[in-house]
């Protein structure tokens, strides 16, 4: 009778373990997370994905970064950009930026929730359950406008070649860095326009929570650390290395082969 005791105990035991197990699991791939919705709430046909093509691409003009910025006129009045903010961030106020780049080919939504740094690993650009999720930044670390010294966008690297999914194999092609290479970023105000200079494998660190980079010393021991990396898939550009003061940008997703490990592609504005 005792022992018949215990296994029942020990079977409740395990039942309970596997059921905290599946219900982790579902919560932890947002399946038991509420999802946002707006009033009234689209639907995911309806949101287009504005065509952005090398013809767009030519009519941004890189300038010498050495050059007198006096002579550059600028005025917000006459902004076109060739992405339809109002349009998006009717479906999801989220939407606060389009990133675009060439090779690899992205040209996809950025988001940064108000107040849920999570909402976006697993959810698309309308707020519905995709394990490819979206690109996003964090609202504890970054603005909404590309601002910081230091902006790092986050996603996932798919087998399917979504979010950045081609983006070390492509990067790490050889001959890739024999023409420079930029990254674009139009926002509801301005595009701006940054210039690759390193891709790195990287560990699992939280960049933003371990450096303050409106920190003078603390930016050039990040870049320096940088530009002291070796090895397979490291790419370095001295002539675009970043000075106090040049806005960084960060793409970081999953290495390849070790999804505990991180691939990052850093950008400095030009």
């Amino acid at each position: 009778m005792r022992k018949r005791i215990v296994w029942i105990a020990l079977a409740c035991v395990l039942f309970l373990g596997s059921g905290a197990l599946v219900f982790y699991y579902l919560w932890g791939n947002g399946y038991l997370k509420p999802t946002k919705t707006a009033a009234p709430t689209p639907t995911y046909s309806e949101f287009t994905y504005p065509s952005i093509d090398e013809s767009i691409m030519q009519s941004i003009v890189v300038t010498d970064p050495s050059a007198d910025p006096s002579v550059v006129e600028t005025n917000e009045d006459l902004y076109v950009c060739p992405v339809n903010f109002d349009e998006l961030q009717a479906v999801n106020p989220d939407i606060i930026g389009w990133i675009y780049m060439s090779k690899p080919e992205i040209s996809l939504p950025i988001l940064r929730s108000p107040d849920d740094d999570t909402q976006y690993l697993y959810h698309d650009a309308v707020g519905e359950y995709k394990k490819e999720g979206s690109l996003f930044v964090e609202h504890t670390y970054n603005s909404d406008d590309f601002s910081d010294l230091c902006t790092v966008i986050y996603g996932h690297r798919m087998s399917d070649g979504t979010m950045f999914g081609t983006m070390q194999a492509t990067v790490s092609e050889d001959g890739y860095f024999d023409e420079d290479r930029f990254i674009v970023i139009f926002t509801p105000k301005e595009t701006k326009i940054y210039q690759i200079f390193a891709t790195i494998p990287s560990d699992n660190k939280h960049i933003l929570y371990y450096n303050d980079f409106n920190n003078a010393d603390v930016y050039a021991d990040f870049v320096d650390a940088v530009f002291s990396k070796t090895g397979l898939d490291v790419r370095l550009v001295e002539k675009a290395k970043p000075s106090y003061g040049d806005r960084i940008l960060v793409l970081s997703s999953c290495l390849w082969g070790d999804r505990s490990s991180r691939f990052l592609v850093l950008a400095k504005e030009i």
